[in-house]
């Protein structure tokens, strides 16, 4: 589970100048169709994402796309589609803050009201707040990582850990982002509106802005067009185990569909789930110079053109989800993925340029053959901290890597910096080719780690031993 990013202008100017122009509030982006299909082809075709997209504006579904397969089992497999459910991670932070909002907005909570309220026996209860919670200040560690797998997760084996958490840093003094804030929200929404989770979900948000297929935990439901998630193993995807999303709680147990989320995202800033003074506060980024995050939104900026918006990102197990919204054009964009080899971000990020008519660079996976001069300025040992290195060759035509202690395995250039592994859906990008390179980054799967040259190879191109 994961997430980002803060403000835009002020709701009430929005729609002030809306009900000036009309008309220029109502304007429906025009864009390269094929170009956004090439961008999809291209991944699904090289197994670098399967999942699911859908593109929304002024309440229409403006482009829709799925990939790939949303399950496989012994009596075969079935392709997603468009009503195919997904894990959405920690896009479900978002649906708590409004939640919680609303609670504020009611009367029946204050962003000052202490966690002690709720929980006395968590650390700093006195001095935490629910402002706290919603802006990830409180100071408290992430209770996930350190699960026991034969511990249930229920309520009250979650709260138990989270009692024997030691804060970080005093509430209020730094930001670090911990699902135990959301889950703490996910609790306390259910004392103060009497209902569980899943319920106050149907009846706060879906049924009020009509979703139709969004729901709260449970097991994976094929048969009823849910999505399982999948790794890359061997040159082909493999099904994996479901998380037991009960651990997740209102940090990351919701289950959606792309339509459904811009639908969400697109009622939420149209005014019709949480108050305009509500939204702004959700929204503001903080002033401490550590990155635009907002309290349960955070900002999502675009250079070309130059746009303000607001993105949350998410994942669970193999799943991901990315859901940006740009109230300026009123354009919600959702992408859902249950297995990836390519940066998602970088996917995102592609969508919007393309919706914008930016220059936008489609990824390439065919081979290409770079002379000697250029593999020796890759060659070398690399290194995560002291523990972890990969001693990159020139091997014949081309490079070949080894992690410590595993076996070698051969790198294909498909661009004057870029490699890739197909077999294991390895990308490996060194930082620069005009100089021997000093990092690089490796992507597989959700995992990215940056490794940083620690000797140069030597005129042959082979790393130190």
């Amino acid at each position: 589970m994961s997430r980002r990013l803060g403000l835009f202008v002020a709701l009430p100017l929005c729609v002030a100048l809306c009900m000036l122009a009309p008309s220029g509030c109502r304007e429906r982006v025009r864009f390269d169709v094929a170009k956004m299909d090439q961008l999809f082809d291209v991944l699904e075709t090289n197994d670098r994402m399967m999942g699911s997209v859908t593109v929304r504006q002024h309440g229409d579904v403006i482009y829709r796309r799925t990939l790939g397969r949303s399950f496989d089992g012994p009596a075969g497999s079935a392709r997603t589609d468009g009503e195919t459910k997904f894990r959405v991670g920690s896009i479900t932070k978002v649906f708590t803050a409004v939640m919680i909002y609303q609670l504020v907005d009611e009367g029946k909570l204050q962003l000052v009201t202490k966690l002690s309220r709720f929980f006395p026996k968590v650390e700093n209860a006195e001095s935490i707040t629910i402002a706290h919670l919603l802006g990830h200040t409180t100071g408290l560690p992430d209770y996930v990582p350190g699960w026991k797998t034969d511990v249930v997760p229920t309520r009250e084996s979650i709260v138990s850990a989270i009692e024997q958490l030691h804060g970080r840093f005093a509430p209020g003094a730094k930001r670090q982002y911990s699902n135990t804030n959301f889950t703490l929200l996910g609790f306390i929404l259910e004392d103060v509106g009497g209902e569980d989770y899943g319920t106050a979900l149907d009846e706060r948000i879906v049924r009020r802005v009509r979703l139709r297929r969004t729901h709260f935990g449970g097991a994976v439901h094929p048969e009823a067009n849910e999505a399982r998630a999948f790794y890359f193993d061997d040159g082909k995807w493999v099904v994996q185990p479901d998380d037991d999303i009960r651990l997740s709680g209102g940090a990351g147990g919701v289950v959606s569909t792309t339509d459904d989320l811009t639908q969400f995202v697109s009622a939420l800033f149209s005014g019709r789930l949480i108050s305009a003074t509500s939204l702004r506060e959700m929204t503001t980024p903080f002033a401490d110079g550590l990155g635009p995050g907002g309290k349960g939104l955070g900002r999502y900026d675009l250079a070309i053109p130059q746009r303000h918006g607001f993105a949350h990102d998410g994942g669970i197990g193999a799943f991901a989800s990315l859901l940006g919204y740009m109230p300026e054009d009123d354009i919600a964009v959702a992408i859902t993925i249950n297995g990836y080899n390519y940066p998602q971000n970088r996917v995102f990020r592609r969508i919007w340029q393309i919706l914008y008519g930016a220059s936008t660079e489609i990824p390439s996976f065919v081979a290409v053959k770079l002379p000697d001069d250029a593999l020796r300025r890759y060659a070398g040992r690399f290194a995560l901290g002291n523990a972890f290195f990969i001693d990159v060759r020139v091997e014949g035509t081309g490079l070949v890597a080894q992690a410590s202690g595993q076996d070698s395995f051969p790198l294909t250039a498909i661009g004057p910096r870029t490699f890739t592994y197909v077999p294991a859906g390895i990308l490996v990008e060194f930082e620069d080719s005009a100089t021997p390179s000093s990092k690089f980054t490796l992507f597989q799967q959700k995992g990215e780690l940056v490794l940083e040259r620690q000797a140069p190879a030597d005129k042959a191109g082979v790393p130190p031993s």
